[in-house]
């Protein structure tokens, strides 16, 4: 058997990286700054366990966000190790992927059929429009996509439930509270969940049944936690009772990097590590390998204001090659803005740059069509990414609603989704009067469906539309049944004419093509998933290709369009550039306004943080002195980041100066808006 040294020396770890690697016993808190190659010691310290410390496959956790994570961290894992048999024995997944293995494995304990569903966003709000309605809550008072935020918060932080300063002031707090039990009744009648119930019903399993918590914690010895920083109150609590036999847990993630507390993610969880976890060694990757050392030093300079984070200082030793590696350019509003970054881009791409090493990092997904407008002009290829989510868009939730009542007939909300899409005749009174004659039978509506000729309620013609559909579906069961995945994914588009409506849909020409090549990749998509995780009986693969497209995230989608990357800074975490352009660096801006009136600046930073460090070689600052709000021209004031990265540099008289010039200009652009008497 080699050493622990001599099994890492070919990986040229430094000595913090090989202390991350090497501390396999008792907690231990990887501090990981920007840049500091954290998903390299995540994957060595599981290769080193693997390989050195002989610790069975089965043996070991890894948990992340993304499935893009999850399967990169095992593909590097299975380039060290170069064993795939070793690689596919390891468990390494998404929080949600977890949750969901524990759950099919004890769904008996919980009250659940061993075939429930995932609902996704969109079923979930659709639920809740029904409970609304139930409970006689107004859905014109209260949005159902609002209120399902408040019940998601709720599950996602058990403590907020009874804290009665959660709900002061804020009626829709309350009334999401009352709902959340007969949404879960909801839940439970349909077979399924939700997202948020893959990590509580774990939780619960584990917290209410001591015997399944320790075998669970038990079977898995070493676990790793990546992005720790991002995780949510419910998670730590996972987290916690996973580790409670062994105690090995390993939290990997950056402080000055949490920037998701909207979505519940408490930076609280990393900074308190230590107190949670009695006996835990520290670990701080601090040297930059990504960044040039003048925008480490400047990112440095204004995470440092922060006061809720960790003692650290990352450092880089690469220095610049250009005379400036930070730009900053002030101009007259946001079109001479993006005019002025496409100018930019193009030089750069004439000096060697491909499009692909560029990024525009954007604070909100509204200031892009600027940039999209000023690329255009300059024939710059684009791609917009974080946009629209691959399994969100209409064509594919549409498909994907059949294959839900293909393998579960009794599934209400898909089933109401595409009984008369593509159209066939089927109006709302007809879809109301079969959902009514199955309510009073109890009986499926489907079932209802291939009886609607004894009913009078019903017109001929909506007995003959409903009658047609029942042919339909009952011939898609039967295919299903016999046709391999893909072949079958090809008869259903044929069938029910999707392709033929979206021609017909009267979109722009874009619009429809960008829509069939969705319903192709959609093909593409059910063979990738059979490839991956062959079933012999198809009900099963396509529940779990259901609930498999319930879990991806948008993140995990491969954009096959190269060209310059607009996105938005919390899309770009994990990712990196040669050059960034952070355009809207204005108080409102770059930090957000909203941010600003909720007093969450310090995230606002992390976020600016995160920004900066994208960029390996050069960090351009853009600042617009005017912007459009509601259609009015509205003087800027520049960002008090600017000040606090240090990079403020013009002597008064210059500031002076450029104040005047500018102050003239914005006054003549509000002459020119001003609305005629």
């Amino acid at each position: 058997m080699t050493s622990g040294r001599s099994f890492l020396s070919g990986l040229r770890l430094s000595d913090t990286q090989r202390e991350a690697v090497t501390a396999t016993d008792g907690p231990l808190l990887v501090f990981a700054g920007a840049g500091s190659g954290k998903t390299r010691v995540i994957t060595c310290r599981i290769a080193y366990l693997l390989g050195e410390k002989r610790i069975a496959p089965e043996e070991i956790l890894a948990v992340t966000f993304t499935n893009k994570a999850a399967r990169e961290m095992k593909e590097r894992v299975a380039s060290i190790v170069n064993d795939p048999s070793v690689t596919r024995r390891l468990t390494v997944c998404t929080f949600h992927s977890l949750g969901l293995q524990i759950l099919k494995r004890e769904h008996t304990v919980i009250g659940y059929p061993a075939h429930f569903v995932v609902f996704s966003p969109y079923e979930q709000v659709e639920l809740m429009k029904k409970v609304m309605e139930e409970e006689r809550i107004s859905r014109e008072q209260y949005s159902p996509y609002s209120v399902m935020a408040v019940v998601s918060r709720l599950k996602n932080d058990p403590d907020l439930f009874n804290d009665q300063r959660f709900y002061l002031g804020n009626i829709r707090h309350g009334v999401a509270r009352r709902l959340c039990e007969p949404y879960q009744r909801a839940l439970k009648a349909a077979a399924a969940m939700d997202f948020d119930d893959l990590i509580m019903k774990p939780l619960e399993l584990f917290e209410q049944n001591e015997e399944i918590r320790k075998r669970y914690a038990a079977k898995w010895r070493y676990l790793m936690v990546d992005e720790y920083q991002d995780t949510n109150r419910a998670q730590y609590r996972l987290i916690r009772e996973l580790s409670s036999v062994h105690g090995n847990v390993c939290v990997v993630g950056d402080d000055d990097q949490s920037i998701y507390s909207w979505r519940g993610a408490r930076v609280e969880n990393i900074l308190e590590f230590e107190q949670d976890f009695p006996g835990t060694r520290v670990v701080k990757l601090e040297e930059n390998y990504r960044s040039v050392a003048e925008i480490v030093e400047t990112a440095g300079r204004l995470i440092g204001f922060n006061r809720t984070r960790a003692e650290k200082k990352v450092f880089a030793r690469r220095r610049a090659e250009e005379e400036k590696p930070i730009t900053i350019h002030t101009v007259m509003d946001e079109a001479e803005e993006a005019d002025r970054v496409a100018r930019e881009i193009v030089s750069l791409s004439a000096g060697g740059l491909r499009y692909t090493d560029l990024a525009v990092m954007v604070r909100t997904n509204a200031q892009t069509l600027p940039f999209e407008k000023a690329f255009a002009r300059q024939r710059i290829p684009y791609r917009v990414i974080g946009g629209q989510k691959f399994f969100e868009n209409k064509e594919i939730k549409d498909l994907v609603a059949y294959l839900r009542i293909l393998v579960r007939p009794d599934d209400e909300i898909s089933l109401r989704r595409i009984i008369n899409y593509p159209t066939r005749g089927i109006g709302t009174v007809a879809v109301e009067k079969l959902f009514e004659i199955a309510a009073v039978e109890r009986s499926p509506a489907l079932s209802v469906a291939e009886r609607i000729g004894e009913y009078a309620l019903l017109s001929p013609a909506q007995r003959d539309a409903i009658a047609k559909f029942s042919t339909l579906y009952r011939g898609l069961v039967d295919e299903m049944a016999c046709r391999e995945p893909v072949p079958f994914a090809e008869h259903l588009i044929r069938t029910i004419g999707i392709e033929e409506a979206i021609h017909r849909s009267g979109e722009s020409d874009e619009s429809v093509a960008i829509r069939l090549e969705n319903i192709r990749e959609f093909v593409s998509a059910v063979s990738y998933h059979h490839a991956e995780r062959p079933a012999e009986v198809p009900r099963e693969f396509w529940l779990d290709l259901i609930n498999a497209v319930a879990l991806i995230q948008s993140g995990d989608e491969n954009d096959k369009k190269k060209g310059v990357n607009i996105i938005t800074a919390h899309s770009a975490k994990g990712l990196e550039f040669e050059v960034v352009f952070v355009p809207g660096f204005y108080q409102g801006g770059m930090p957000n306004r909203l941010a600003l009136e909720e007093g969450n600046i310090e995230e606002e930073r992390r976020l600016c943080y995160v920004a900066f460090t994208r960029a390996r070689r050069r960090l351009f600052i853009t600042i617009p002195r005017m912007i459009k709000v509601r259609g009015r021209t509205m003087p800027t004031t520049v960002s008090v980041f600017l000040s606090e990265a240090g990079l403020s540099t013009m002597s008064a008289a210059e500031r002076r100066e450029m104040a005047e010039n500018y102050l003239q200009r914005i006054r003549e652009k509000i002459e020119q808006d001003r609305p005629e008497e």
